[in-house]
């Protein structure tokens, strides 16, 4: 879960990498979206939108798949709300120290996630 007083960089980071994970686990070709698969010039906004689209289908194609998928894909779900703030998502254009903390907020979830459901993210 998320620390409260965590920038809304990392926190942007932390929910990338829950829906990164869930479009992930949807599909068995490839791991995780990165933060690296961006430009700099992408914000949170941009980024969170590309791993987000079609979240209503994954969820969908993860309901099928084996039980230990869904569990994980359910409760990574239920957790995106923790990742939301009164203030919306950044949606410029990310300077090196706001990037960095971006990617610090997805590594620590990454890093929890992968703890958690061991063998199931590359």
């Amino acid at each position: 879960m998320a620390e409260e007083k965590e920038s809304a960089y990392v926190r942007s980071g932390r929910l990338f990498a829950a829906l990164a994970v869930l479009q992930c686990l949807s599909s068995s070709d490839r791991g995780p979206a990165t933060p690296d698969r961006f430009p700099a010039k992408h914000g949170a906004a941009e980024r969170i939108s590309d791993v987000q689209r079609d979240l209503y289908e994954k969820l969908t194609k993860l309901r099928g798949r084996e039980e230990r998928h869904w569990e994980a894909a359910a409760e990574i779900f239920r957790s995106v709300a923790d990742f939301l703030t009164p203030a919306p998502v950044p949606t410029h254009c990310f300077n090196a120290p706001q990037l960095a903390e971006h990617k610090a907020g997805y590594d620590a979830q990454m890093a929890a996630y992968r703890e958690k459901y061991p063998g199931l993210l590359q």
